[in-house]
């Protein structure tokens, strides 16, 4: 019996470890989402004593989206000891037009630290890092805040440039130590489309048909059509489902669509050609009396 037990019970924690894992891995969803695989990070800086690091590197690329790497700096110049780590994609990788998104956070407010972080996009790996980059203010007006002050994600514009990875740095620009938490980073799948070509008849509305339309735990992902690849106006209500109208009276022209996970976290674009064809004119009928002889 005690053999038994003793296997039964090994079986049962292996059990709870799967789904403490796999909890982990879906708590803050997949749907769409693209997380990078692989990871690079400075090299530890010493001089009597430690003055830069990153530790648990391989916790930012890994299948758990709660535990995080840390980055640190304690002793230094003004902005001359720096700690980053790249978060890298595989395949797919992201277009040139997809915003990245990642999440971070520290033990304090982040609102008082960000003059000592920056994030910035790579192509290449950690030393490739790809403009601009972004600190203080213009970093905070990237931030999503998670429920508190203290973990936030950024949402890093695209602006047509080639990327396959995102750097967090912190260094000691604050002139004290700072400690930042990379959790991960990720992009959005861009909508897939039935056909992208639309021909709307005169006074009626078309319909783009989303072929990898997506509901993640139970919330439909919201598609938003815009008049530019990046940045426009809204040129039709958006949708949660795998059905866009399109208006009957939108212009001809192209037009982009964009996936929004909880309609905050956007996708690249994708582009609907939107032509307009007049319907014939009715046929004219003339109706001649028979001519009686």
């Amino acid at each position: 019996m005690y053999p038994y037990a003793t296997s039964a019970f090994i079986t049962s924690l292996r059990f709870f470890v799967v789904c403490a894992l796999l909890l982990g891995a879906v708590q803050e969803g997949y749907g769409q989402r693209v997380y990078a695989v692989t990871q690079q990070s400075s090299p530890t800086q010493q001089l009597l004593v430690i003055l830069s690091q990153v530790t648990n590197q391989a916790r930012a690329v890994d299948n758990d989206t709660l535990n995080y790497s840390t980055l640190s700096v304690t002793l230094g110049a003004l902005g001359a000891i720096t700690a980053n780590q790249n978060l890298q994609f595989g395949d797919p990788k992201p277009t040139n037009n997809s915003p990245v998104i990642l999440k971070f956070g520290s033990t304090s407010s982040l609102l008082n630290l960000l003059g000592g972080i920056s994030v910035q996009r790579t192509n290449g790996g950690r030393t490739s890092p790809v403009a601009p980059s972004y600190s203080g203010t213009q970093l905070l007006n990237l931030l999503n805040l998670l429920g508190g002050p203290q973990i936030a994600t950024a949402i890093i514009p695209s602006n047509g440039l080639a990327y396959d990875g995102v750097r967090l740095e912190v260094n000691t620009t604050l002139g004290g130590v700072l400690t930042a938490n990379y959790y991960y980073a990720f992009y959005i799948k861009p909508p897939e489309l039935q056909n992208n070509e639309i021909i709307l008849c005169e006074g009626q509305s078309g319909e783009a048909i989303i072929s990898n339309f997506h509901i993640e735990n139970g919330t439909p992902y919201t598609y938003r059509l815009f008049s530019a690849q990046t940045g426009g106006t809204e040129a039709a209500p958006p949708t949660n489902s795998a059905t866009l109208t399109v208006p009957s009276d939108l212009p001809a022209g192209s037009y982009w669509l964009e996936a929004r996970e909880n309609d905050i976290y956007p996708s690249a674009r994708t582009e609907i050609n939107v032509s307009v064809s007049s319907r014939p004119p009715a046929p004219t009928l003339n109706i001649h009396p028979n001519s009686q002889h």
